[in-house]
């Protein structure tokens, strides 16, 4: 999928083939690394997040910090 929104944006070379196999093995060398860390701190915060009170807490927290993050939409159409 990077791949495919890569290659409308990025080229590389005048051969299609040969930029879909650059781009992938770019996201390949980017992307697993930056996949295997993300799983990783997901099965450590799993851990964490066993604690019911700890969840409930995490859960308030990220859904406060979703609204926030709707304000600076809100603020450029309604502002």
């Amino acid at each position: 999928m990077m791949v495919l929104t890569a290659a409308s944006t990025i080229h590389l070379h005048t051969s299609l083939l040969l930029n879909a196999a650059l781009m992938a093995c770019v996201f390949v060398v980017i992307g697993l690394p930056c996949i295997l860390a993300w799983a990783a701190f997901g099965m450590s915060l799993r851990r964490f997040l066993a604690n019911p009170r700890v969840l409930r807490a995490f859960n308030v927290t990220m859904a406060v910090l979703l609204v926030a993050s709707l304000y600076p939409i809100v603020a450029h159409f309604f502002g």
